[in-house]
């Protein structure tokens, strides 16, 4: 009996500890909850030490306050400019989201001016990633934060910055705001942009950050703890043409909800004392990247409107003078631009790994495959590192240039390229189809090496192109076009293309003229043929109207005729006749000694037409033209015929990563009959 008695004891007492250890974990949580609304800050201390050292205590400090609005945020470089005008520089500034962006690099020491050749002179394309949502995110920005560095350079830290700044993010783990005026540069940066979904959350001392924006686009009541003098720049979104109906939209709205009341909220506890520049952008997409000088214009614009408020204000600007700092700011923002401008190219300080969507076209602007033309899509692998990048894309192979030859087929494609010496740049690809209908192996191969060099104060780009393919056709595939056995093909090409800065009225926004040296051979006859080929197009700014003219021709210097035609010369057909001209070398068909093309378009591209898909998809330079291509392949004057209507937009997801579409349909007068078909003039 005593033992049961001792047992039901020592029973209590576990009970009762249990209960007090429930009660203490119930506690906790409580007092977590509690604590929600609580900021953990990081470097606040140092942070007001700034800011005393910069005034002396001897006037109040000005601060500079930059709301979120994803591409609208651009507005506030304007801001900036527009401020130092005036002998204006805050004493602190406090950003969230975009807006974040903007004012680390004006934090950094870059003036307004540089911040806009800095965002200007890059296309966005070529700075994010799409990938698997493996780590939490749509888009890598492994390229973007590696062009700040190039910038700013390496080890840079948030209370080093001449300017003291505060980033607002949220933390996903204990569900407060996060504060941060210390830590590393990169880090930060990328937290501020961590928009959930689109980009993965970032680690930092324990907490997993998140974009600020998401739950406060203007944090005024922060920046009213350190200064009573306060410029708010704000970038809202106010359009009624959303459509509400759609789920995308409505979730994009309902979030948009609460950041923005509770924007407001602190804005107006704010007022009239602080001085509120209202961007004139509130009718312009998050998703309109594009738009960057015309977003700066506007934010210039609405703070001049607030020039008697801001004319109060102490001039700072020579008390605390950035220009050798600057000085030596614009020398690696030009080493910067020199190390892209030529490929596009941003170094890569740290290795990088993505699997995501791969859409690798041989129809891209700077494709000079002549015996392969499809486009691969698939689950692609990429690493890069420094100036290498190594792909590999399993998936399908997709023949849609022309409805004769429509297919799919599983397909592996591998691509190596590799800039070096700054003006060189090494490729590499190999590729594998296998045609499930005939069971019929495909094998690709090819080697390209490229020299450019740009001139006229980078308005004229010469290129030097040495390309080597190789194409292996065992059954004689429908897939290819009209290519059997084993083929290879040397390509030596020279071009010049002019890129004219003018985009008013009639202007001519790209021209190229190129020549070309080429070997066919099946590795056991070879031919040498010459060609050339023009480009250009005529268009108007104002009312979209554009015209475009493509012409090129290819002579045999053997004087034996057959001379090949390859799929992007351009000329739309389902002739088999024309597309298997001179492919077979055992075979002479046509003594006609010359290729010569023409095509030709006019239509119309709106100018201010960029319409959304529940501010998701954006479709940019959408254009329709009536197009004629005429084709002279014979010993006669008269040309074969091809003409109809065209169709082409950019379809960009947040305005970030575009694919470019072309869909055409008309009549083809060699066989009498309908051709159609479309391209993806990208790769992924």
């Amino acid at each position: 009996m005593e033992g049961i008695v001792n047992t039901a004891k020592r029973l209590l007492v576990m009970v009762l500890l249990l209960c007090m250890a429930f009660s203490a974990l119930s506690a906790q949580d409580a007092d977590d909850i509690l604590l929600a609304d609580v900021p953990i800050a990081y470097g606040e201390a140092r942070f007001r030490e700034r800011i005393f050292e910069r005034t002396q205590g001897e006037r109040s400090a000005v601060g500079l306050v930059l709301s979120g609005g994803s591409a609208r945020a651009f507005a506030h470089i304007g801001v900036l400019k527009y401020l130092e005008e005036q002998g204006i520089v805050p004493d602190f500034i406090i950003s969230n989201s975009m807006g974040s962006i903007v004012g680390l690099m004006y934090a950094a020491g870059l003036s307004p001016d540089q911040i806009l050749e800095s965002i200007t002179s890059v296309s966005i394309q070529s700075l994010f990633d799409l990938t698997l949502p493996l780590q939490g995110g749509l888009l890598d920005s492994s390229r973007f934060i590696a062009k700040m560095t190039s910038l700013l350079g390496e080890n840079t830290k948030l209370e080093e910055l001449p300017i003291p700044i505060i980033v607002i993010a949220e933390d996903m783990v204990t569900k407060r705001q996060i504060l941060i005026s210390e830590g590393d540069f990169s880090t930060v940066l990328r937290a501020s942009y961590a928009l959930p979904v689109y980009f993965q959350p970032v680690e930092f001392r324990g907490h997993l950050l998140l974009d600020g924006g998401v739950t406060n686009l203007v944090p005024v009541d922060l920046a009213s703890s350190f200064a009573d003098s306060l410029i708010i720049s704000t970038t809202f979104y106010d359009v009624d043409t959303l459509n509400l109906r759609n789920p995308l939209t409505i979730l994009n709205v309902s979030v948009d909800l609460g950041k923005r009341r509770r924007g407001v909220e602190e804005l107006k506890r704010a007022l009239p004392e602080a001085i509120w520049i209202r961007n004139m952008v509130e009718d312009v997409s998050f998703m309109e990247f594009s738009k960057v000088e015309y977003l700066a214009q506007k934010g210039y614009e609405s703070a001049a409107l607030q020039a008697e408020e801001l004319g109060k204000l102490p001039k700072l600007k020579d008390s605390f003078a950035l220009d050798d700092l600057r000085v030596q700011l614009g020398q690696q923002v030009a080493a910067s631009y020199d190390a892209y401008r030529l490929f596009k190219q941003v170094p890569l300080t740290k290795a990088s790994h993505l699997l995501g969507i791969g859409f690798d076209s041989d129809f891209g602007t700077d494709d000079t495959t002549l015996l392969k033309d499809d486009t691969t899509l698939g689950l692609k692998y990429l690493y890069r590192s420094g100036n290498l990048s190594v792909g590999v894309n399993s998936g399908y192979s997709l023949n849609l240039v022309s409805n004769d030859q429509f297919s799919a087929s599983p397909a592996v494609r591998a691509q190596v390229d590799y800039v070096f010496l700054k003006y060189l740049r090494a490729s590499g690809y190999a590729a594998y189809v296998h045609e499930i209908a005939t069971n019929a192996p495909m094998l690709s191969l090819g080697a390209n090496l490229e020299g450019r060099m740009y001139f006229l104060e980078d308005t004229l780009r010469l290129s030097l192109t040495n390309a080597v393919e190789h194409l292996s056709d065992f059954k004689n595939s429908a897939n290819l076009n009209y290519f059997d056995g084993n083929m290879y093909l040397y390509h030596a090409r020279l071009q010049a293309r002019l890129l004219p800065k003018g985009t008013g009225s009639w202007h001519i926004p790209d021209s190229s003229f190129s020549v070309s040296y080429q070997i066919l051979g099946d590795y056991g006859t070879s031919r040498s043929f010459l060609g050339s080929r023009v480009e250009t197009e005529l268009a108007d700014g104002k009312t979209g109207l554009f015209g475009t003219l493509k012409t090129f021709n290819r002579f045999a210097l053997d004087g034996k005729g057959d001379v090949p035609f390859f799929l992007s010369d351009g000329f739309r057909t389902t002739s088999s006749t024309i597309k298997g001209q001179g492919h077979d070398l055992s075979l002479a068909v046509n003594p006609a000694n010359h290729l010569v093309g023409m095509q030709m378009s006019f239509g119309y591209r709106p100018v201010n037409f960029n319409p959304t898909m529940a501010e998701l998809l954006l479709f940019r330079n959408s254009s329709v033209a009536i197009y004629t291509d005429l084709l002279w392949y014979e010993k006669s004057f008269e040309p074969a015929l091809s003409l109809g209507l065209e169709l082409h937009t950019d379809i960009s997801l947040l305005g970030i990563r575009t694919l470019p579409l072309t869909i055409y349909g008309g009549w083809d007068q060699k066989v009498n009959t309908f051709v159609w078909g479309f391209w993806f003039n990208v790769a992924f």
